[in-house]
């Protein structure tokens, strides 16, 4: 990772938990981490979709597809049909998101690094996804208007690079939509250190709506909106995040689901997920 902050340049950062740094110019959060291509990409191999991180990511495809679907009543106010025809989502995973627009655009194009998630995409879903990594894929044949990283941001090793690349291949009045957790939430704050999107090496990077607005600036983004978005999960999720991987405590996490706790689900809205929507000028 850069010593320099993406966001303004500036070399100057304080700690602001432990392995996690805040620049002194911007406020621009970032985790104190280096990884090598190789080691970023093992942090999402198979178990980081069956355990590691989800419970069980593919189990689970009835709640995210329904938080796609509430994206999507956003989304869809600034596409515009004649001039929006060509979609790109990084960081696809499974290919749910794809799924439900494909009949919305000409052509739609998914790129993750998981190898599972996109080897389902493309033969159980039949879609057009790549396992690649943005940076090292060579698209000069593709030019997209709409491009989409849903809760992907977070876990880029170079954001500001992805954006550049982005940028220089989208079309004036091209869309892009990005969720990610904002540094400056009042729940951020609240709960600090223990917020529970600081969890790196998978989340390297923490924007608030002021360092996320300039890193778009720089790149020919202007913000059209923005707005805390809310969100579906599984109680089998949020019990397996909190009492296996958080407290450590399975036991509980089984009782709940020998009680069928788990398979009811729940939508919250804590007020610390921006959705933003830019336009390319």
């Amino acid at each position: 990772m850069s010593k320099n902050c993406i966001v303004c340049f500036s070399n100057g950062s304080t700690p602001l938990y432990s392995g996690i740094l805040k620049c002194s110019s911007c406020g621009y959060v970032y985790a104190d981490l280096e990884m090598s291509q190789s080691e970023f990409e093992a942090l999402y191999a198979v178990g980081y979709f069956n355990g590691e991180e989800y419970s069980n990511y593919l189990s689970d495809q009835k709640n995210h597809e329904k938080n796609f679907r509430l994206r999507l009543r956003l989304f869809d106010k600034y596409i515009d049909p004649h001039k929006h025809e060509s979609l790109l989502e990084i960081g696809c995973a499974y290919g749910f998101f794809l799924n439900l627009v494909k009949d919305k655009f000409k052509s739609v194009v998914g790129v993750d690094i998981t190898n599972e998630g996109v080897l389902y995409a493309k033969n159980q879903l039949q879609l057009n996804a790549h396992k690649v990594d943005l940076l090292q894929w060579d698209f000069e044949n593709y030019k997209f208007d709409v491009v989409c990283m849903w809760d992907v941001i977070e876990h880029l090793k170079s954001p500001d690079l992805y954006l550049k690349k982005i940028s220089e291949n989208m079309t004036s009045g091209g869309i892009l939509s990005i969720t990610t957790g904002d540094i400056d939430s009042a729940m951020a704050k609240f709960r600090g250190r223990r917020w529970r999107l600081i969890h790196p090496p998978t989340h390297a990077h923490y924007f608030s709506k002021s360092t996320l607005s300039k890193l778009l600036d720089r790149y020919g983004f202007d913000i059209v909106n923005i707005e805390y978005c809310g969100f579906h999960r599984s109680i089998d999720n949020i019990a397996y995040n909190i009492f296996v991987l958080r407290l450590q405590m399975p036991v509980i996490y089984r009782i709940l689901k020998k009680l069928h706790i788990t398979n009811l689900g729940v939508y919250l809205n804590l007020h610390d997920i921006m959705y933003v929507i830019a336009k390319k000028r």
